[in-house]
């Protein structure tokens, strides 16, 4: 090989090396910003108040309150307010399962639930309730930047992340998210089915102080697959609860 060859030879490989490396480091800033947005979202370890509706076309319209208490790695814990009928019926999140448990049934034991079925008739899933974190379960990378509307804040220019499942537990076959340019705050985010079908799309809104930060206290899930369907999540009471002890967080204690 003549020397000429030989330089070519060692540039490529080094911009190849060099490739490999930007892609690792961005791909790494990717799962960086989507914990970020997690964080942004939600305290580590929280209680909350919420209310959630929804509106389906071929459906009476529901409304419903909960309040809920996680605690980071180790579960989500939700008891449903209102209304009476519904009153007292629990779920636990837990290393990626859903229990359901309801004290006016003749059963003493709770129900484990598909993480993917729809929460009590809403747009959002099991999952989407229960496990407020995504870094968990998906390996981020950098999409386009975009500018999109929001009602709230007009047009804002957005970076976007694109989340692939990291294993087969993830709820969705894929996400995209966009996240506010000057600060990470998240705004929108689509839900792909594995079969790669967008199907669901979230929008973020009504920024408030939540729990010492500013946070969205409007979520709107809608559905792309049923026209005029969608479930809103308004967050009452959001505050940072470091002090949850892990035994809330049982299948004794749910069905307690």
């Amino acid at each position: 090989m003549n020397t000429r060859a030989r330089i070519t030879g060692i540039l490529a490989v080094g911009l190849l090396i060099w490739g490999v490396s930007a892609a690792s480091a961005q791909s790494g800033d990717a799962q960086t910003l989507l914990a970020e947005m997690d964080s942004i979202l939600y305290p580590d370890s929280f209680h909350m108040k919420v209310v959630m509706a929804t509106h389906r076309p071929d459906r009476r319209d529901m409304q419903m309150t909960m309040e809920s208490y996680y605690k980071q790695d180790v579960g989500t814990l939700i008891e449903i307010l209102d209304p009476p009928r519904s009153r007292g019926t629990k779920f636990l999140q837990k290393e990626g399962s859903l229990w359901m448990y309801n004290p006016k049934s003749n059963s003493s034991r709770a129900i484990r639930l598909s993480p993917r079925d729809s929460f009590q008739g809403s747009v959002f899933s099991n999952n989407d309730i229960g496990d407020p974190k995504y870094a968990n379960d998906y390996r981020a990378s950098f999409g386009s930047d975009q500018t999109i509307q929001n009602k709230d804040l007009g047009n804002v220019e957005c970076r976007t992340l694109i989340g692939e499942p990291k294993g087969p537990t993830a709820a969705y076959g894929k996400i995209k998210v966009w996240l506010r340019k000057s600060d990470n705050m998240p705004l929108r985010m689509d839900y792909y089915a594995k079969s790669g079908l967008l199907f669901k799309r979230l929008i973020l809104t009504s920024f408030k102080q939540l729990a010492g930060e500013q946070r969205p206290s409007m979520w709107r899930m809608d559905s792309l697959e049923q026209k005029d369907a969608y479930s809103t999540v308004e967050i009452q009471q959001l505050e940072a609860r470091n002090n949850l002890p892990d035994r809330m967080f049982t299948e004794a204690n749910l069905t307690r």
